[in-house]
């Protein structure tokens, strides 16, 4: 079984609109922490492991920023057509590069998915060199709480998209595809109507404990890294991908002054002498 697991069924091309949004918050998210990142150079250039790349679009935007970029991800992402860089698949378990070969461990939105963190945190500790750093962007406990109340608007939200193109349509089995799909089978409807967990463990409620400073913490700690910084995104989002691309990034780094930061980024150097 791979190590981490996409929460989308495999096998469909992402909303437009979720697309779209996840585009400009990344390229935010990718600047905030690129800030971390050692400045490439004519006499140096520096190779970026990104686990879990999705579209490609954060390796595409460091490949053009100097940096020596593989990119991998797993064979089913829901991301997969929706590639603008060369991503390569892989196991889930066994990073495909050598010993001390990556300079620099990145990720975005991605451990939360391992389901066996501790073993997967020792793969990239074997590929990170002597000196090298590793930065995760992790959601928050904000994002998650945020999450449940916004699961309800998106489906408000859902439920007027259907009306609206049932409405319009004299074909209704052709759907647009900014139009949801009718759930397919019970659990599928469950999924519609409740909120679900978004990562590994816990539930849907105790996943803030998992998504906080503190645990994230201890866990890097316990698997031989230390935490260098921990800082916030400045960029305000729900899981539940609510108005997806109306709301300006402006606007979300000022909400994220009064409702909490989405994400968390990490900033780590390996213990070992």
């Amino acid at each position: 079984m791979p190590a981490y697991t996409n929460e989308p069924p495999p096998g469909r091309l992402p909303n437009p609109g979720h697309l779209r949004a996840l585009a400009l918050i990344r390229t935010h998210e990718l600047g905030s922490a690129m800030r971390h990142f050692p400045s490439p150079s004519s006499s140096r250039r520096y190779r970026v492991l990104e686990i879990g790349a999705g579209t490609g679009q954060q390796a595409a935007q460091l490949h053009d920023a100097g940096y020596d970029v593989v990119a991998i991800d797993l064979a089913d992402s829901h991301y997969r057509d929706a590639r603008v860089h060369m991503v390569q698949e892989y196991d889930g378990i066994n990073i495909p590069m050598p010993d001390h070969s990556a300079d620099i461990v990145f990720s975005s939105n991605v451990l939360e998915h391992v389901a066996h963190i501790d073993e997967f945190l020792a793969e990239t500790r074997r590929v990170l060199a002597p000196g090298g750093i590793a930065i995760h962007v992790l959601p928050s406990t904000a994002c998650r709480l945020w999450s449940l109340p916004a699961h309800y608007l998106w489906l408000l939200k859902r439920a007027f998209q259907r009306g609206v193109h049932t409405a319009q349509s004299d074909d209704s089995a052709v759907r647009q595809p900014d139009v949801p799909r009718t759930p397919a089978n019970l659990n599928e409807w469950l999924a519609t109507l409740f909120p679900t967990r978004h990562g590994e463990r816990g539930n849907v409620l105790t996943e803030a404990w998992y998504f906080s400073r503190h645990w994230w913490k201890r866990t890097f700690q316990r698997n031989g890294f230390v935490v260098a910084r921990m800082e916030p995104n400045h960029l305000f989002y729900t899981m539940s991908n609510v108005m997806t691309d109306r709301i300006e990034i402006s606007t979300r780094i000022k909400l994220s002054g009064y409702l909490g930061s989405s994400c968390t980024i990490y900033l780590l150097r390996s213990n070992e002498r």
